[in-house]
Order: C-alpha cells, then sequence, then structure tokens
C-alpha cells in the first residue's frame, strides 16, 4: 500500500477530517516559545518547512510582525494555507515544495522553523538543507518527538511502520544539530505538553468529532485501519513518547 493511502494519522491529517485549530503538542504556545528562542522580531524573515494549513505562518506574522514564507510538499495544504492567509488578510507566500531541496539560495533566510515535521523527513539532509538557506547569524529550530531513553525497539519500529516517523532521543536532535555545524545547540524538554494537547485535542473535537474520524477511518481503511490508527495513538500516549524544542545558531 502507497504511504499516502495507507492508515495513519498523518494522512488522516491531510484529509481535513481534524478540526482542530492546531495539529501540534503545545499549539500556538509552542510555536510562540520557538520563535522566542530564535528571537524572531519585525525585521525577521523566516521560513516554514511543512507549513501545514497555515496557522503557525499567519500566527508569527501577527504576533511578530515578521515577513513569514512557507513550503508543503502537499498541494491539499498548501492551498489550505493559502486561503487561511487571504482570509486573515495577511500576505504570506505558500510554495509547494520538497524539503529535502529547497528552492533557495544560500543565506536567504534569518530562520528557518519546522514543527513535529522532521522526524518524518531525511533527518540529515533536511536539516542541511535547513541550515543551507540560514543567512550566517541566524536560527534553525524544530520542535518534534522524542524517544525517551530505554524506549522498546519494537514501539519504534511500530511507529514508523504506521506513521513513517523516526524520531530522536532529546540529545539525539541535538546531536543531528550539531553535525550540521550549528553552534549553541540546545535541546528544551517539553514532554509535559503531549498529555494536555491529547486532552485538548479530543476536547475541541467533542463527541461527534471524534466520531466523524471514526466513521471517516471506517470508510477509508475498514476495521484493520481503525485498529492501526488506534496503535498509533497509543504510541503517541506511551510513557516512553516525549516532545522537545531543539535550536541552533548558524556560525
Amino acid at each position: 500500500m502507497n504511504r499516502q493511502t495507507k492508515p495513519s494519522l498523518e494522512n488522516l491529517v491531510e484529509s481535513g477530517v481534524f478540526g482542530v485549530k492546531s495539529l501540534h503538542p503545545g499549539g500556538m504556545s509552542t510555536t510562540k516559545e520557538l520563535a522566542e528562542l530564535c528571537t524572531v522580531n519585525k525585521r525577521t524573515k523566516l521560513l516554514d518547512i511543512a507549513s501545514g494549513t497555515g496557522e503557525s505562518t499567519c500566527f508569527l506574522v501577527k504576533t511578530f510582525g515578521c515577513t513569514a514564507m512557507g513550503i508543503d510538499i502537499s498541494e491539499i495544504m498548501v492551498d489550505q494555507a493559502r486561503k487561511n492567509a487571504e482570509k486573515q488578510g495577511l500576505k504570506i507566500d505558500y510554495l509547494m515544495e520538497n524539503s529535502h531541496n529547497l528552492p533557495f539560495d544560500m543565506d536567504s533566510f534569518d530562520v528557518v522553523i519546522s514543527e513535529c515535521t522532521t522526524c518524518i523527513l531525511d533527518k540529515e539532509r533536511a536539516i542541511a538543507e535547513m541550515v543551507r538557506v540560514t543567512k550566517p547569524g541566524g536560527y534553525v529550530g524544530i520542535h518534534d518527538i522524542c524517544w525517551k531513553d530505554a524506549t522498546p525497539e519494537k514501539l519504534k519500529i511500530k511507529l514508523e511502520e504506521i506513521e513513517g516517523e523516526r524520531p530522536e532521543t532529546l540529545e539525539g536532535w541535538v546531536t543531528l544539530f550539531q553535525q550540521a555545524d550549528l553552534i549553541g545547540c540546545k535541546g528544551i524538554d517539553r514532554s509535559e505538553i503531549i498529555p494536555n494537547w491529547i486532552k485538548l485535542s479530543k476536547k475541541d473535537l467533542g463527541f461527534k468529532g471524534q466520531w466523524n474520524i471514526i466513521k471517516t477511518v471506517l470508510k477509508k481503511w475498514g476495521l484493520k485501519g481503525l485498529m492501526t490508527i488506534l496503535a498509533s495513538q497509543r504510541i503517541f500516549s506511551s510513557k516512553h513518547t516525549g516532545y522537545g524544542i531543539i535550536i541552533g545558531l548558524k556560525p
């Protein structure tokens, strides 16, 4: 089965069945913290990798007065992001592009971020591209899933089978940033936000929204697909799954 059509939470997100405002743990609070760590301000030219529906870029432009651009490999997401920005009266460019081969010159942006996406990419290549297009003295920052120490290997394999995601430990993410020649790299543990995020997401969806998701899953993938989605949800809710913010400065 093609990765884009198999049962996974990632493919459910793209289907538009989720009605929550933010699809990453911590919502805009996490986005704001990442931006502050990267010293985003009104003079900042920012690139959002895998910008999705554009919620974060719109939030950042309104909150910090920065100039922002988003790229995503999904035509559906790019279209939604453009409509979202237009609805809010914001001038933000969204392009359908591949995170592994960014169509920008070296040293083009002050800050390059990616939210809860790097773990599904070729991590080394994606981070290298983020660094390439960042100006010297600029920041690269992500927030993403982090495995906790002593996570069973079978759990890691299962998540990769379902979602195609290969998280690192928080220390592992920092090491990847250091290996990409970033300096002042640090990782901030925000694992506490995952349980609250799951609860709030369910609250935002309500019973009707959750039931609509179940019906969508059953229609698309049947009972076996529903079991797969629930298995993925259990992994994200497990004691082995954490979350972190990672930043580094391009010298």
